[in-house]
């Protein structure tokens, strides 16, 4: 790791707060194309976090171990079924989208916003105590801006 975790600890809290924001958008009956805004930022978001908490090892990522007390790695069943397609389908133009017989329905939204929520209360109780102060910080002033989502 090169990098102090303190610096980021800014960064996974607002792209956490967004995977958030979204997610529950994504539950909203939300108009077009804010339903399609929402619903593409908190898949991206997921798609971070899924690496985020996984044990890959990229020199330039953030890991959830880098911040906890000991090897923290989660895995996500419904995000892990569906990362593929989505990786496919809604982030990339591929010639999977002219082929596809897997009807996306959004269903699963929110099944994965239950995952990611899960594993961050899970990361949050195994932070290394030095970092916890920081994240509560960062966290309450994104509750302050975001009062009716669950953050």
């Amino acid at each position: 790791m090169r990098y102090d975790p303190k610096e980021a600890v800014k960064h996974v809290v607002h792209d956490y707060v967004y995977l958030v924001v979204a997610g529950t958008d994504t539950q909203r009956p939300l108009d077009h194309p804010f339903n399609h805004y929402a619903e593409r930022t908190f898949h991206t978001h997921c798609r971070a976090f899924g690496d985020f908490f996984s044990d890959k090892n990229d020199s330039r990522d953030l890991y959830a171990r880098h911040f906890t007390r000991g090897q923290f790695i989660r895995t996500f069943t419904i995000w892990d079924e569906w990362r593929g397609h989505i990786d496919k389908h809604l982030m990339h133009l591929t010639t999977g989208r002219i082929t596809n017989r897997v009807p996306w329905t959004g269903e699963p939204n929110q099944h994965i916003l239950k995952e990611f929520r899960a594993a961050w209360d899970d990361f949050l109780a195994d932070l290394q105590d030095d970092l916890k102060p920081l994240f509560a910080q960062e966290l309450e002033q994104h509750r302050k801006s975001y009062p009716k989502y669950p953050i």
